[in-house]
């Protein structure tokens, strides 16, 4: 959805630059010929600042928009991935109790049924442990990846700017 919508989101931006560098220009005309001649020179040189100003916030404000767009689109794919490792723990946690289920109903004796579901307790630790990991881990890593152009794209253009 970002992909379709950048490109126009730039142009009608670009557009929006455009227009207000146009309506700049005609206020400067208008205001220069009712001017003394010797506000002039400072108002040129105050009006070349303000363009200035104008031409690196659009900069600022574009790249800013680039590094938004870029870190909605990590965290698109960071959710994906997550919603991937949910599922694939669901299933291991599905398996293990369908094994329990099963080796319950082959059980010939309580103490047996005992054993069994003590042993699926302590599996069950163990992985649960592991999981909480391997989620931990990937949740530090969209967490980065998400994180990393904003931080970029957000102090780059400032730097550039001033």
């Amino acid at each position: 959805m970002t992909e379709t919508n950048t490109p126009r989101a730039a142009k009608m931006g670009r557009a929006a630059a455009a227009a207000v560098e146009e309506n700049m220009e005609a206020a400067a005309d208008t205001l220069r010929s009712e001017m003394p001649s010797s506000f002039v020179d400072l108002f040129e040189k105050s009006l070349a600042r303000t363009k200035d100003m104008h031409h690196k916030m659009t900069a600022v404000f574009e790249h800013s928009t680039e590094a938004f767009e870029e870190a909605m689109s990590c965290a698109t794919r960071g959710s994906a991935e997550c919603r991937v490792k949910l599922m694939e723990i669901a299933r291991q946690n599905a398996n293990t109790a369908f094994d329990l289920a099963h080796g319950i109903f082959e059980a010939k004796s309580p103490a047996e049924v005992l054993e069994l579901t003590l042993a699926h307790q302590r599996k069950q630790f163990e992985l649960a442990a592991t999981q909480i990991k391997e989620l931990s881990a990937l949740t530090q890593k969209v967490v980065t990846e998400t994180t990393e152009p904003i931080r970029h794209g957000i102090t780059e253009p400032f730097r550039l700017a001033s």
